[in-house]
């Protein structure tokens, strides 16, 4: 299995511990008897050798040098044996006894170093000779990996924490799993290099290696001895392999010339410039806050100056202040954007009835792709913010529902009447979020009122059948025509003059997307609008 997708089962199974896969079977051949088998294969090439000439034994002790050492990075040979076993497995060895299986991985290691033993008949030693080719091509030249080795990567990068004997999945983790296509390497990179310990460090690649590889490749490193020991400065052979797995980097090996030669490919060479570049993007601030937030937690755990829960308290504080930060400016732009590209439409359809002038020609390209790249840059802060996002909590609507009148009592200085049970059934969401989505729906009644005689009216109470809150919303205002009334909770819908369009779309997100409740819109009997919110329940009585 390829290294993304090994990485992206294993974190799902912490995730979600009820769907967790069957573990991998043992290996048929122990590591330590893998790496012996292949000793005694190139004690054989040599005494081979030595039968027929001097010089085919000097020859053959310098490639058993090389193959030595090639077969033992990253301990390829235990690795060759495991995964040739998954393969036969499903082919001529299905119904084969372990011991017949064993002998089978032995045989196609000996093959593929040259020595020409076979299985029984010739159709069975060349699927044989297929599948121990298709072993070697997935531990030398692409990305397969073990389970067991992206449980360590993924520690290392603390993408998860030991909790007991076992694992659990970090906001790092997290993030991951929530991401897709090229982001998943991006974020691999952004929280390698913001951990990463020295040039030798097998599991965090840092900033200085991706300058290097950018500023050298295609880079030819000089062997001393063998293809583990290269030329300054030193490298880690498990984190250049795993570039390699990520598609980022090619590595071709010249043993007849001591060389071996790294190059980026285009994907490589944009991610690592990323990296190298040091510039601070959406995703890098996410993971510099959660990776901040871990060593607090962690610090705090071992210093005895917190229990778990003040500790898990404090973990998302930075992370939340970063997607704070990322939706403000998210939505500020586009309101500024939004008006600028429509002008700027309309100034183009008008210019091509005449034709163009030389200005509009020469700017146009350049004004076009800024506003693009400006998009792109709010897109990509908008979904970065709903990653940092903190988990959901039990709350008190009749706290917060108090919280938002009052906040807008203050700031419109208009009464608003409220009806609200002594107790109503907790909920599950965000409540801070809670609080500003009704804010929004009692300031937009505050606004909509007319002065000389305001009325706004919030009702709340249990629908104990349904498990569920009902808050109903009404004001004397002019109301909502009745063509509208599901339009204005889309983005950029707006009916009042200088409004943005946002705030009834996010009454909706947290309504209906985050608390999986419903909003609508009527008439009042008050004579204005009506805003009606239903949320869930959580079935618990209060105590």
């Amino acid at each position: 299995m390829f290294f993304l997708d090994t990485l992206s089962e294993y974190l799902q199974s912490l995730r979600n511990p009820g769907t967790q896969p069957e573990p991998p079977p043992p290996p048929l051949i122990e590591p330590a008897a893998a790496r012996l088998h292949l000793v005694r294969c190139l004690e054989r090439l040599e005494k081979e050798a030595q039968a027929r000439s001097p010089d085919s034994l000097e020859w053959q002790t310098r490639q058993n040098e090389y193959l030595l050492d090639f077969w033992h990075r990253d301990d390829a040979v235990a690795r060759f044996a495991q995964r040739l076993s998954e393969l036969l497995g499903h082919s001529i060895a299905r119904d084969a006894s372990k011991e017949e299986v064993t002998s089978w991985i032995k045989t196609g290691l000996a093959r593929r170093l040259g020595l020409p033993e076979g299985l029984p008949t010739r159709t069975l030693t060349l699927e044989l000779d297929r599948l121990a080719g298709i072993a070697a091509d997935d531990v030398f030249n692409s990305a397969y990996v073990t389970r067991t080795e992206v449980a360590v990567y993924a520690q290392a990068i603390r993408a998860t924490r030991k909790a007991g004997l076992s694992h659990e999945l970090t906001p790092l983790g997290r993030v991951f799993l929530e991401l897709s296509g090229r982001d998943t390497i991006r974020w691999l990179l952004h929280i390698e290099a913001a951990q990463a310990t020295g040039n030798s460090d097998p599991w965090r690649l840092s900033r200085n290696i991706a300058h290097l590889l950018l500023k050298n490749c295609p880079w030819t490193l000089t062997w001393n001895r063998s293809p583990s020991i290269v030329s300054e400065p030193f490298l880690s052979w498990v984190a250049l392999h795993r570039l390699k797995a990520l598609g980022l980097l090619s590595i071709r090996d010249q043993f007849l010339n001591h060389e071996t030669t790294l190059d980026l490919s285009q994907v490589g060479h944009e991610l690592l410039m990323e990296i190298a570049n040091e510039e601070e993007s959406p995703m890098s601030l996410l993971a510099s806050s959660l990776i901040d937030d871990l060593t607090r937690s962690a610090i705090e755990l071992a210093s005895g100056s917190g229990n778990q829960n003040v500790a898990s308290a404090h973990a998302s504080a930075a992370a939340e202040a970063t997607a704070r930060q990322a939706r403000l400016v998210a939505h500020e732009l586009r309101n500024v954007l939004v008006p600028v590209k429509t002008t700027l439409s309309a100034l183009y359809r008008e210019v091509l009835l005449a034709p163009p002038g030389e200005a509009i020609g020469r700017r146009r390209e350049s004004i076009d792709k800024g506003l693009d790249a400006a998009f792109r840059f709010i897109e990509q802060l908008v979904k970065v913010s709903a990653l940092g996002a903190v988990p959901t909590e039990l709350f008190d609507p009749s706290s917060a529902i108090r919280d938002a009148v009052s906040s807008i009592t203050e700031e419109s200085g208009l009464p608003i009447e409220t009806s609200l049970p002594k107790d109503l059934p907790p909920v599950t969401g965000h409540r801070a979020r809670f609080v500003l989505a009704i804010s929004n729906l009692l300031r937009n009644a505050a606004q909509a009122v007319a002065p000389e005689s305001p009325q706004i009216r919030l009702l709340a109470s249990s629908i104990e059948n349904a498990r569920a809150v009902l808050i109903t919303i009404d004001d004397n205002g002019p109301g909502v025509p009745e063509n509208m009334r599901q339009a204005i909770f889309n983005e950029g819908v707006f009916l009042r003059p200088g409004g943005s369009g946002l705030g009834l779309a996010l009454v909706r997100e947290v309504f209906e997307k985050e608390m999986k409740g419903l909003v609508g819109c009527t008439s009042s009997p008050l004579g204005g609008a009506r805003f009606v919110l239903r949320v869930p329940t959580t079935g618990l009585e209060r105590r």
